[in-house]
């Protein structure tokens, strides 16, 4: 790897772990947290390097899992981080520039963003003890719809997040393409 790569690496997985962090501490910063994180994974893309993409998502991850003193139990920001949220636009970018069909790629992150939002919702209902039997009495219908409810949510939130993995990317090639000579 180039002195390049390995620098834009280091940057990034120093700012997913930070952004890791922050987000474990902070309880409504969460979701943010996980979106920053993978905007800081894609940093080496910038220079091609899927090698320092990954270098930065593990050593990110590993580095804020440290910086939140293992604290992965109460918050779902590292489960959510190393299964979808910090490998999905490695993949995803991955995926075009191998010029796979766009049908094909967004079939595959589609059912990978379907599941992870199932996931984390048994982690918050089975491990965090979250429960929709205590809310009032106009709500309960909640409980009966609730697993239909995430599949939707999950489906109008991979399609918002490609667009945003999209966007970012071409951001990322423009910006550091005037910081980066």
């Amino acid at each position: 790897m180039k002195s390049r790569t390995i620098t834009v690496s280091a940057i990034s997985a120093g700012l997913v772990s930070i952004s890791l962090a922050v987000g474990i501490y902070v309880g409504f910063f969460d979701v943010f947290a996980l979106i920053i994180a993978s905007v800081f994974v894609m940093l080496p893309l910038y220079v091609k390097s899927y090698k320092g993409c990954v270098l930065a998502y593990l050593a990110g991850g590993v580095l804020g899992l440290i910086f939140g003193w293992f604290n992965f139990v109460y918050s779902f920001v590292f489960p959510a981080y190393f299964a979808f949220f910090g490998i999905y636009p490695i993949v995803n970018c991955y995926l075009k520039d191998r010029k796979v069909k766009k049908y094909i790629s967004h079939l595959i992150g589609l059912i990978w963003c379907v599941a992870i939002f199932y996931g984390i919702y048994f982690y918050y209902t089975m491990v965090m003890g979250l429960d929709f039997n205590d809310l009032p009495h106009y709500f309960q219908w909640i409980n009966d719809y609730i697993l239909y409810a995430v599949g939707v949510i999950g489906l109008i939130f991979y399609f918002l997040y490609d667009r945003f993995v999209f966007v970012v990317r071409t951001l990322i090639d423009r910006y550091l393409g005037k910081i980066i000579k």
